[in-house]
């Protein structure tokens, strides 16, 4: 009897020694787990930081695009506002028919009117043609230079292009009807006789 009640208490003794032995490992794993997971927050908080960080870098950077942009709009729409081409008339010259061309030509009749104060002695553009549909048939860098355009005033002025008659988007432009026209244009500097610019 005394036998069986000290297995018993050694049994008892060792199944303790063994609970506390897994309560410990438990405890140890909770810790570790715990150790984990504060890095993985803080590391997770790191990250978030340098996306903010480049979040950040990245609208700076945007909003300073945005600004330039916007300012070439201001700068485009000055120079729009300055002076205005008006296409009155194209007429196309055909060498089959009149003796004094030699290729296929469009003739523009043009005026230009200064809206400034000073008068205008020279200026760049980009002249786009459009179909009336829209879409966009041809493109024409214009540079003027041969009268002054007086100060709130207007001028006249007659301009050609020669096309080849082998490329197919010259003969495209050749065939279009004015009234079938749309022009749009871009001023790119306006120089004054006063030796100033824009």
């Amino acid at each position: 009897m005394e036998n069986s009640k000290i297995k018993l208490l050694l049994l008892l003794s060792l199944f303790y020694v063994l609970i506390l032995s897994a309560c410990n490992q438990k405890e140890e794993s909770v810790d570790k787990s715990g150790v984990n997971e504060q890095e993985k927050v803080e590391t997770l908080n790191q990250e978030e930081k340098e996306k903010v960080s480049t979040s950040n870098q990245d609208g700076l950077v945007e909003s300073v695009e945005k600004i330039s942009k916007n300012e070439e709009i201001a700068e485009d729409n000055h120079l729009n506002t300055s002076l205005t081409l008006v296409l009155e008339d194209v007429i196309p010259r055909d060498p089959s028919i009149d003796d004094n061309v030699y290729g296929y030509e469009l003739n523009f009749i043009m005026k230009y009117m200064n809206h400034t104060d000073k008068d205008i002695k020279g200026f760049i553009a980009e002249t786009y043609f459009y179909d009336m549909f829209g879409e966009l048939v041809y493109t024409l860098d214009s540079k003027y230079e041969w009268d002054v355009i007086p100060a709130n005033g207007s001028s006249n002025f007659n301009t050609a292009v020669d096309l080849n008659q082998f490329k197919d988007e010259d003969m495209r432009f050749y065939n279009l009807p004015f009234e079938n026209m749309k022009f749009k244009y871009k001023i790119k500097s306006i120089i004054f006789t006063d030796g100033t610019s824009i």
